[in-house]
């Protein structure tokens, strides 16, 4: 006789209907504030949206700039620094339990970036560090990019991976004063070392040694870099 095991693991759309359902007040409030602010074109939106969103926010910095159409779900589970410029298209979503996004002083996210972490997710962005347009940030597992990063565009940073049994959430680090091509993908588990490069396309399965250029699909170590970024 055999005796299948009932699966434990739980599809991002049943955890999204839980973390739904787990609304406060003021998250209610939060997201009926942020609906209306959304759609007003510039100058009377940005300065509305400067004025009303950091009082919605766990804790926003000082002079943010967010364009129109940028849709925040779970502000109160993100903590925004100085500075902070934010594009329309824009989607970051936070609705999650015990979840956190942390964008640092001086941080850019270009239009249509696309940030969705999970329940007891962290997805950490360093100071100075730039998302180029289209690209996507995703959990449950926990997502690190450090300070001084150049993301371009249409770049996957997926901090999860599904197998046949089961699936992994080991969480990615990018550290500091990376750059990453056009269209790479950053798979689940992997360390980007300081001031590494990653080629346009690249796919990158395995961790990335410091200062080190990697192309291709999987990704591989092409050179190390002769000159090496400023600290």
């Amino acid at each position: 006789m055999s005796i299948q095991a009932k699966s434990t693991i739980e599809s991002p759309e049943q955890q999204a209907t839980q973390s739904l359902s787990k609304r406060s007040p003021s998250d209610s409030l939060g997201r009926l504030v942020f609906s209306l602010l959304e759609p007003i074109p510039r100058p009377l939106g940005t300065v509305l949206r400067k004025i009303a969103y950091p009082l919605l926010a766990k804790d926003w910095g000082q002079n943010p700039y967010v364009q129109a159409w940028v849709e925040i779900l779970g502000p109160n589970n993100i903590v925004v620094g100085n500075n902070v410029r934010i594009l329309r298209n824009s989607i970051l979503n936070c609705h999650f339990e015990n979840s956190l996004l942390k964008l640092g002083n001086n941080v850019s996210l270009d239009r249509g970036v696309s940030i969705r972490l999970g329940d007891n997710c962290t997805i950490d962005i360093g100071d100075d560090t730039y998302i180029g347009p289209y690209s996507c940030l995703s959990g449950p597992g926990d997502v690190k990019v450090g300070r001084d990063c150049m993301i371009a565009s249409m770049v996957g940073i997926y901090a999860n991976q599904h197998h046949h049994v089961g699936s992994s959430e080991k969480g990615i680090t990018i550290e500091d004063k990376c750059w990453i091509g056009s269209g790479a993908k950053i798979l689940d588990g992997v360390t980007i070392g300081y001031g590494s490069a990653i080629g346009a396309g690249a796919v990158v399965t395995k961790d990335i040694p410091p200062y080190s250029v990697a192309v291709g699909v999987p990704a591989k170590v092409l050179e190390h870099r002769k000159t090496r970024p400023d600290d």
